[in-house]
Order: structure tokens, then sequence, then C-alpha cells
């Protein structure tokens, strides 16, 4: 058996790395085994649905079950997926295998920031921020990876599914020293949660940051050359700087994050991105202010989902993993929301008008964090 602390804290970084790559594997792959963008469309949401309900059932079983055994679990069933995805020429059925990728992925989402809680006595939030750090190397590997194979996907899916095999052996002899909670049940948990709001309000903040980021993502290169009059090769080093600035913002404010302030570092952060995305996007800024702002963008972006996830924890210690599977649950909820009103409004009225949505979406994030009232004493 493997108690050492180190060894499930680099276990729960490689969970979050093979899960960065479930995130990026349908953009990498499915335009190389011939799908449309529709087609590819109802893969995301596939994936987004076994997502989304395997983070909050994950999230709760942590609380009650041993979190390292259901890391196993879900890196064992991301294996399976990953080593039978497409291998099939039926379409529903790589459907149907693109959602066991977001079972496995939303089981790793669930349980390493709650593993982390458990084996680190202080600085909590500090290794929630690097976990998620691993989730922006591992889409940026797996899609150079990708084109160092000349997009010869079978190979690669093969390697990450035996990756995530040894993985899974791993987790299962892993019995890591950690601090101890006492016993607690399923309809304990409930009420917990039913009578608290905070979970719900800091639910509709990780969604905001959710939305800020992957719409910012998804219009940039559109806004910059559509709406700017910027070169193709522009828009994409915008993009670039946007996804740098939120993986260095990630590992500097993870590392800088202090726990006595963290609710004032989430709330500056909101109102820092909802100024500096709004400035980027509804001011016509020339090219050598424009990109300065998408790398400083992403920096600001970058801590609200996992510091927001990192509240829930502390804000509910004994059931942890609930509180922080339920907002989890944001991520595939904000990730599809926010891009559907955003190409909704830009279809009826105008795309220029559908990025007004930015700002108002970091005034509805920096409300729910301050309305959230977020203490880090012991609620439960």
């Amino acid at each position: 058996m493997i108690e050492n602390k180190a060894v499930a804290t680099g276990t729960s970084f490689l969970g979050m790395f093979f899960l960065g790559i479930g995130v990026a594997i349908i953009g990498a792959t499915a335009r190389g085994v011939g799908y449309s963008a529709a087609q590819i469309g109802y893969l995301v949401s596939a994936q987004n649905i076994g997502f989304g309900v395997s983070v909050l059932v994950a999230g709760a079983l942590s609380d009650i079950f041993s979190k390292p055994k259901i890391l196993a679990v879900g890196c064992a069933t991301l294996a399976v997926s990953f080593a039978v995805l497409y291998r099939s020429d039926v379409y529903a059925v790589n459907m149907l295998v693109m959602a066991g990728t977001g079972i496995g992925m939303g089981a790793a989402e669930a349980v390493t920031d709650a593993l982390l809680m458990d084996i680190h006595d202080k600085n909590e939030s500090r290794y929630i921020t690097i976990n998620h750090f691993f989730v922006s190397i591992g889409s940026v590997v797996i899609t150079l990876y990708l084109m160092f194979l000349r997009m010869n996907w079978k190979a690669s899916l093969t390697q990450v599914a035996i990756g995530l095999a040894v993985l899974s052996v791993v987790c299962l002899l892993l019995r890591p020293r950690g601090k101890k909670r006492g016993a607690i049940t399923a309809s304990e948990i409930i009420a917990v949660l039913g009578k608290n709001r905070a979970i719900v309000l800091l639910f509709i903040t990780a969604s905001c940051a959710i939305g800020l980021g992957a719409g910012s993502m998804a219009m940039m290169t559109t806004y910059l050359s559509g709406l700017r009059g910027m070169s193709d090769g522009i828009a994409q080093i915008g993009l670039a700087l946007f996804l740098i600035g939120l993986a260095a913002g990630r590992i500097v404010l993870g590392l800088l994050s202090r726990h006595d302030s963290l609710e004032k570092t989430v709330a500056v952060s909101f109102g820092a991105a909802t100024v500096v995305v709004g400035v980027f996007f509804l001011v016509p800024l020339p090219v050598a202010l424009a990109l300065p702002t998408a790398f400083i963008g992403g920096l600001t972006v970058a801590p609200l989902l996992p510091l927001s996830i990192a509240l829930a924890g502390l804000m509910f210690r004994r059931i942890a993993g609930t509180a922080m599977g339920v907002v989890k649950v944001a991520i595939p909820v904000g990730g599809i929301i926010v891009p559907a009103v955003l190409a909704f409004i830009s279809d009826t009225v105008s795309f220029a008008a559908s990025l007004y949505v930015f700002p108002v979406i970091g005034v509805i994030g920096l409300i729910g964090i301050v309305a959230s009232g977020a203490t880090r004493d012991d609620r439960t």
C-alpha cells in the first residue's frame, strides 16, 4: 500500500492531466475521423452529460467511500473509453463511448480536489489551483502530440488508455494519511446543503467563471478577425496569448493565494476580469494593445473557477466532496449555456451586441461571490 503524500498529490495531478486530454480529444480528433461540425457538437453534448452526472455523484460518494478507489474507477472508465473510441463506424456507439469519457473525467474532477484537501493540512486552495493547471497542460499536450503523430489518433488513444490503466492501479494502492473526518450519511449531506444558500450562489459564480473563459475562447478569433479586421494569424496569436495567460494565472495566483483572503481574491479577480474582458471585446483596441489585453484577460479569468471550487470545499469541510461536486456541475452548465446565449444574440441581433454578455456575466459572478458570504469556518 502507498501512504506517501507526495505520490497521492502527484496521482491527483496526473488524474487532472488525463482529464485535460479528454477535454481536448474531441476537437483534436473528430475532424480527422471525418465527423461534421454538427456531429462534433453532439459528441461534446454527450461528454458534458456524462461529466455533469458523474461529477455530482462521484463528489457525493467521495464523502462516504474511499476517494482513491473512486478515482481508480474513474481512470479505468476513461481508459476503456479511450481504448474503444472511434473503433466503431456506428456514430451512436461513439456517442455512447464519449459519454463514458465524460463519466471518467467527472470522477477525476470530483475526487482529486477533495483528496488534496484531505491530505494537505494547509494551503489547500493552492493545491486545487495547481491541480486545475494540469487540465490545461493535458489539453495542450494531446493537441501537440497528435500534430507530431500527424493525427494518428488510434496510436495516441491507445497510449493514453495504457497510461490511464497504470494510473488506475496506482490509485487502488493509495492509502494516503490525511485529516480524519467524522462519518456522515447521505441524509446528513442533503440536510446540510438544503439549509445553505451559499452552495447555490457558488454554483452561479462558477457558472459565470466558466462562461467568461469558454465564451472568450469561443469568440476571440472571430471577434479579432471578423469585427476588428485583423488577420487570421493575429487572431490565432490573440487566442494563444489568452490561453497562455490562463495557464500562467492558475500557477502564479495559485501559489500566491492565501486562505485568509480567498474570498477577496475571487471577488477582485471577478472585478478585474469583468473590466479587462469587457474592454477587450467592447473597445476597438489596436493590435499593440489588443494582444497584451488578451493575455491579461487570461490572467484575470484563470483563478475564478478553481478558487470558487476551493471556497466550496472550505465552507463545507465535512462534505467537501459533495459541495465541490455541486459547484463543478457548473462546468458543463456554464460551458453550454453561455456560448448558446452568445450564439442566440448574435443570430437574432448582431455579433457586436452579443459581446455585451461578457461584462454582464462578470457582474453576476461578482455579486454571487459577495452574496455567498463565504467564510472559512467549518460549517458542517
